[in-house]
């Protein structure tokens, strides 16, 4: 099934050198947790902010077809 993945601000030097703008189409097997797809990405594991479809993702939740996985550096600030 297919998904796109989002990586925004620095994780943008994570983007495949053949993709266009700040994304890219992948595709998983059916049954693939949002976990499992971020152990594949080359993005730093710790620090990262994730969102499906715009929201955290569930504990244990299983991507759909077409879902779409943005990622982006935590910022920490005072």
């Amino acid at each position: 099934m297919r998904i796109q993945i989002k990586l925004l601000a620095t994780y943008r030097q994570y983007l495949p050198l053949d993709s266009t703008g700040s994304s890219y189409d992948v595709e998983v097997p059916p049954g693939t947790r949002v976990d499992d797809l971020l152990l594949q990405l080359p993005v730093p594991s710790d620090g990262s902010v994730v969102l499906v479809n715009g929201r955290g993702p569930q504990p244990g939740q299983v991507l759909q077809e077409g879902d779409v996985v943005c990622l982006f550096p935590a910022i920490a600030g005072g």
